[in-house]
């Protein structure tokens, strides 16, 4: 299934204390799903998910505390997914307070990327039914010339584009994430000329 980001998720990457995941995932357990494994945390010990489960015939198991390898697959993935996100975060040279941006932007890799598992379908198309748009896709950290829009612009003489950084995609917006500097303001925006070989937090950069 896909992966979320941010608090406590269900399998369809959305909070389970929350009253919208009984909608996203009204197919669970009608493809024969008997049992969700998870580890001993209690993200998915809300009484809500709980009746929703059983309601479905699912039953609800978890692994022993600090024995890992009863939760194998999702241990592994784990793995998968923090080395994914340390080269991200490296390659960039971004400082590690800044590391949230290279784990959302990993699992929105994830999630647009054919799974051997899945039969060579992505997890986006798997929920979807849909295969997902890569054109959007950009080098994570690297500069970008952002348009201004003139609402924001200190008077009519400023520069119409700033060289700021790309940090991903922000959830619920047609558009990109950048942090404004030396400040470090996060800006959302649509248009933009990107320098996919330059890492504006590297000791060395070359402009172009």
């Amino acid at each position: 299934m896909g992966v979320g980001a941010g608090g406590p998720k269900n399998t369809c990457g959305l909070p389970v204390t929350g009253p919208t995941w009984t909608k996203d995932c009204s197919g669970l357990g009608k493809e024969g799903e008997t049992c969700l494994q998870s580890d001993f945390g209690g993200e998915y010990e809300s009484k809500d998910f709980n009746l929703f489960l059983k309601e479905r015939g699912i039953q609800s198991q978890t692994s022993l505390p600090h024995i890992h390898q009863q939760n194998s697959r999702a241990e592994r993935f784990n793995r998968t997914l923090m080395d994914k996100i340390q080269a991200l975060h490296l390659d960039t040279c971004l400082p590690p307070s800044w590391w949230e941006f290279a784990a959302i932007t990993a699992i929105h890799l994830y999630n647009c990327t054919p799974i051997h598992r899945l039969q060579w379908w992505t997890p986006y198309k798997l929920i979807n039914n849909e295969v997902p748009s890569i054109g959007h896709l950009r080098v994570f950290g690297c500069g970008a010339y952002v348009h201004v829009p003139a609402e924001v612009r200190k008077d009519k003489l400023s520069s119409r584009s700033e060289l700021i950084i790309f940090l991903g995609y922000p959830d619920g917006v047609k558009g990109y994430l950048f942090m404004q500097l030396p400040y470090n303001t996060l800006f959302k925006g649509t248009t933009a000329i990107f320098d996919e070989e330059m890492m504006l937090k590297c000791s060395k950069v070359v402009k172009r």
